[in-house]
């Protein structure tokens, strides 16, 4: 009787799921994301494809900015509190998608005008990862490099770099100016520039000066997303996005990071050089 009674309490105490599932949790879907609107749009797409799973799927959401959310961050070792979206499925975000590594980081859509897509993945992809969970990987394991050692998708390698730079540019929309700043706490032209290019493995100066010395110049009609701008009077920089668009931190009425035409008057009569750093040895001329 007091073993029967054991049980019982045992099984009182169980999650509905564990019962319903033996000893397999349900399945899980964690989505962070910011209160903004390149953030909300993406919300917005994902939940479209998430439609199609929440019979198999407990799905929960997390805004970003909020503490409470702060150390599911950090147990999912989510690259840090900047990042505009990510979808966590089953605690994990990476997933191993036709031999190569996706991360369901950042956005994975056209938005601010941008006219490219950001971030390595799609939407087919993240459905892809949900109808199979043997893609899903831990963000610290590789896949297995093929025959020629190459374990890079068809879209990353240096583009990728190009997109997780302009992807984390854009993430900081908003940040306000704030001289000498390097941080999501505030930017100069350069600090953001010199934040999310060494973020992503490229060593970049801290001064427009010295930006205006390394990888190698660019016509003006040459210009490709990821080259730097350079102007005069006073010295600035921004970082072109195509379309003929550039994103920079401006001390103008206190704007901050701003995404902004090359042909608005102010900067195209300002405009005086482009530097190429990615896909090039930094080197100075």
């Amino acid at each position: 009787m007091n073993k029967l009674l054991t049980i019982m309490a045992i099984l009182a105490v169980l999650p509905v799921s564990l019962l319903l599932a033996g000893e397999t949790p349900i399945s899980t879907i964690e989505v962070f994301h910011k209160s903004m609107p390149p953030a909300l749009e993406t919300l917005e797409q994902t939940n479209a494809v998430l439609d199609q799973f929440v019979d198999g799927y407990e799905i929960t959401y997390h805004l970003i900015t909020d503490s409470a959310t702060a150390d599911l961050i950090q147990r999912y070792n989510l690259p840090d509190t900047h990042f505009p979206f990510a979808v966590v499925i089953n605690g994990r975000y990476s997933a191993v998608i036709d031999g190569c590594k996706i991360d369901f980081v950042h956005f994975p859509l056209f938005m601010h005008g941008i006219g490219r897509h950001e971030g390595n993945w799609s939407m087919e992809y993240l459905e892809k990862a949900l109808n199979d969970n043997t893609l899903l990987m831990d963000e610290n394991i590789l896949p297995v490099p093929d025959e020629e050692g190459d374990t890079q998708c068809s879209d990353e390698g240096l583009p990728a770099v190009v997109e997780s730079i302009l992807s984390d540019a854009v993430s900081y929309l908003g940040a306000p100016y704030v001289y000498g700043g390097t941080g999501s706490n505030g930017f100069d032209c350069s600090g953001l520039a010199w934040k999310v290019f060494n973020d992503n493995g490229i060593p970049l100066p801290r001064t427009v000066s010295a930006v205006e010395a390394v990888g190698v110049a660019v016509d003006r009609e040459d210009l490709q997303p990821g080259d730097l701008l350079i102007f005069n009077n006073p010295k600035h920089t921004g970082i072109y996005l195509g379309d003929g668009k550039f994103i920079h931190c401006s001390s103008y009425l206190d704007r901050g990071v701003v995404i902004t035409l090359l042909s608005h008057s102010n900067y195209s009569r300002r405009y005086s050089s482009a530097r190429r750093v990615l896909g090039v040895d930094l080197i100075t001329d």
